[in-house]
């Protein structure tokens, strides 16, 4: 039985996935197996995953989205930890040593992410700011354990992802228990990973791993240009989680992002000139009392502020 099992979801991508099945087999803990599932690619995929022979195993399934193909693998796969990678992406040769070095120092550690880089394919290298030089606030809400590790966890965990801070599934690894009770789901075929670590968040705590082990790769075919339906799923995961899966006792406190969620997103709708879908956002906020300190003390703070200048 393998430690780690990868699982990489692929469609349409097979001038891609070599890429991130080599990246895979070059690392050096080898105690592993990839599993490729082909989500009913109409291109070459299947003949270039066929290359590598037993090496990679390659299952085919009807178009079905993202999610549905890693539940897919997860059913073939029998590694104590489950390891995602989109067939876009990279890993450097050390990621899944890393990983494992972590493992030991936190055994049966049930969810493990990492830092990473995002590189637009257009630029000749990847951006030199990682996920966590753009959003710092992951270190206010995590407990540091030793070098480069962290824990997050209950309110702090909670606080971290619905204030918007981005996981990407190519830096995760599950242990094979956590999916015993939750599997990726297939109903949501936008930010289904946002979906999951919501409701991991809930039941388990989380490693970090303060290091960029996952290159995340930014190209015309997987840039979302329809950012209102994301919004949209992503509130609606707040409040699937509000509803479903907190006590009553943190409800407010998802109230209050969901609340911050409504008001960003009016913000930026205005900005882009959509102003009808700004305002409807920005009421929505303010039917949430979470929401109203916050928007008093800031107005109390522009009056200040113009007081003062005057």
């Amino acid at each position: 039985m393998p430690f780690f099992s990868i699982v990489i979801p692929t469609f349409n991508r097979g001038h891609m996935v070599a890429d991130a099945i080599e990246s895979a087999l070059s690392q050096s803990f080898t105690d592993h197996e990839i599993i490729v599932v082909d989500d009913g690619s109409n291109d070459d995929t299947a003949q270039v995953v066929k290359r590598y022979g037993k090496q990679v195993q390659y299952h085919r399934q009807e178009n079905a989205g993202v999610a549905s193909a890693r539940n897919a693998g997860v059913a073939l796969t029998q590694g104590e930890y489950l390891c995602y990678l989109d067939s876009d992406d990279l890993w450097p040769r050390n990621k899944l040593a890393v990983y494992k070095a972590a493992i030991d120092q936190n055994p049966g550690a049930p969810f493990i992410f990492s830092d990473f880089h995002k590189h637009d394919m257009k630029l000749e290298r990847p951006y030199e700011v990682s996920n966590s030089d753009l959003f710092p606030y992951i270190f206010d809400f995590s407990q540091h354990l030793n070098s480069h590790i962290f824990s997050l966890s209950g309110d702090s965990l909670l606080r971290l992802l619905l204030r918007g801070y981005p996981l990407y599934p190519s830096t995760f690894a599950i242990h094979r228990r956590v999916h015993d009770h939750f599997r990726w789901d297939p109903g949501i075929l936008k930010s289904e990973d946002f979906n999951l670590v919501l409701k991991l968040s809930c039941r388990y705590p989380f490693l970090y791993i303060n290091q960029s082990l996952a290159t995340v790769r930014v190209h015309d075919s997987n840039k979302s240009a329809d950012f209102i339906t994301k919004n949209h799923v992503n509130t609606a995961s707040m409040k699937l989680l509000r509803d479903l899966y907190l006590p009553k006792s943190k409800r407010s406190l998802c109230n209050y992002y969901i609340s911050q969620k409504y008001f960003g997103d009016g913000t930026s709708y205005f900005k882009k000139g959509l102003y009808r879908l700004s305002l409807t956002h920005i009421f929505r906020s303010l039917g949430f009392r979470e929401n109203w300190a916050r928007l008093f003390k800031a107005a109390t703070g522009k009056v200040r502020r113009h007081s003062n200048a005057q």
